[in-house]
């Protein structure tokens, strides 16, 4: 879309450029009273009008204006009282070597020079005098933006190659993110298959469990019943988001149940091992979570430390973990002084999953370099399950 717009105000301006040498010299036509009108005034008109399109069509411009002018001085159009149409040739001439082809660009002048000198023909045969000295004139405000637009053509040129290589660049970097995006999304699907095939496992096992007490004590068989409904409110809540996911391949799925807040212990231990000193804050009274933004929680903060590990260089970092009474909030800060994580797109997919987790669930992440300190990761998912 930008490249559309940038496309789009150079025409817009030529179009201003045509409408106001328009303008100017339709005045022109009425305060120098150049009869015959039905002549003069569609002559210039057309003329002027054709500048709009000077840097898509310069040679067919150069045809229709010059030819124009042609028309109407053979009508009898007085060829030395407008002055402003010498504005005109100079936008015409100079668009003409500028944008068109080089051969195209000669041709054009030509046919420009052979117009205007018919041009004066035609004023001298209805009285008019020119004498030597205007022929050379008249060669020179030709040549000369001729040759301006032709000296700027390499430049132009060269300016439209890197504004191609630059709509290339952008449009690869787009590309690769939406893949990102969906290669992220699939690995999202499966760990939520695993989710729902491991819920589905615990209330095959709790069902038994509650038909073996409702034969021995009926009373007892509550507590195992209300267990296999939460669970599998939960797996139907999980299902809604994987029917929502993107599977790009038929990737086998694994079927072991996968990690959760209870263990970032583990995970922070790895990360100190490997070298990045980090500490663990969790605020609020621990709960269980659904088992989605569970996995999704632990991911993040996986996601958020390996970030800091490759870009941060010398840094220590800290772990907060929130519950509330609607959301769990994440926060993941570090002090280094490298800003190459602030981008999440280098050559990693950190950032571009930590959104799509969160999306999934309807939360809200932010992530950025902070005035002072390192990076920090912000993420809030909310607890209440879909109805």
């Amino acid at each position: 879309m930008l490249a559309l717009a940038q496309r789009l105000r150079p025409q817009r301006l030529d179009a201003l450029l045509a409408l106001a040498l328009l303008a100017v010299t339709e005045t022109e036509v009425a305060s120098e009273h150049l009869h015959p009108y039905w002549a003069s005034v569609p002559a210039f008109a057309v003329s002027m009008g054709a500048l709009a399109w000077r840097r898509r069509a310069p040679f067919v411009v150069v045809l229709i204006a010059f030819g124009a002018g042609l028309l109407g001085a053979a009508a009898g159009v007085s060829q030395h009282k407008p002055f402003s149409p010498i504005f005109a040739i100079f936008v015409a001439l100079y668009s003409l070597a500028l944008y068109a082809p080089p051969r195209r660009a000669l041709v054009g002048l030509g046919y420009a020079v052979g117009c205007l000198y018919l041009q004066i023909a035609f004023a001298i045969h209805y009285g008019e005098s020119y004498g030597g000295t205007d022929f050379g004139f008249i060669a020179a405000v030709l040549l000369a933006p001729w040759l301006v637009g032709k000296a700027l053509r390499g430049r132009v040129a060269h300016m439209a190659v890197l504004e191609l290589r630059a709509e290339k660049a952008e449009r690869e970097r787009e590309q690769r993110a939406q893949q990102a995006a969906r290669e992220e999304r699939a690995r999202i699907a499966r760990e939520l298959h695993d989710v729902i095939a491991h819920s589905v496992s615990v209330m095959i096992v709790q069902a038994g469990a509650a038909e073996e007490v409702l034969r021995q004590a009926p009373e007892r068989a509550v507590e195992p019943i209300r267990a296999v409904q939460e669970t599998g409110r939960q797996a139907l809540a999980e299902m809604a988001r994987l029917l929502g996911m993107l599977r790009l391949d038929d990737a086998e799925l694994g079927l072991a149940p996968q990690p959760g807040l209870d263990d970032l212990a583990s995970l922070l231990e790895q990360t100190r091992i490997a070298g990045l000193p980090v500490e663990l804050r969790v605020e609020g009274a621990p709960r269980p979570v659904p088992l989605g933004v569970d996995l999704s929680a632990y991911r993040i903060v996986q996601e958020a430390l390996t970030n800091t590990r490759k870009h941060a260089g010398e840094a220590h970092a800290s772990v907060t973990v929130r519950y509330g009474t609607e959301t769990l909030d994440l926060e993941i800060i570090d002090d280094g002084a490298s800003s190459g994580n602030s981008n999440g797109d280098g050559g990693g997919h950190g950032l571009v999953g930590m959104r799509e987790r969160v999306a999934l669930f309807g939360g809200e992440l932010h992530a950025g370099r902070e005035p002072g300190s390192g990076f920090r990761v912000l993420a809030r998912l909310p607890l209440n399950e879909p109805t």
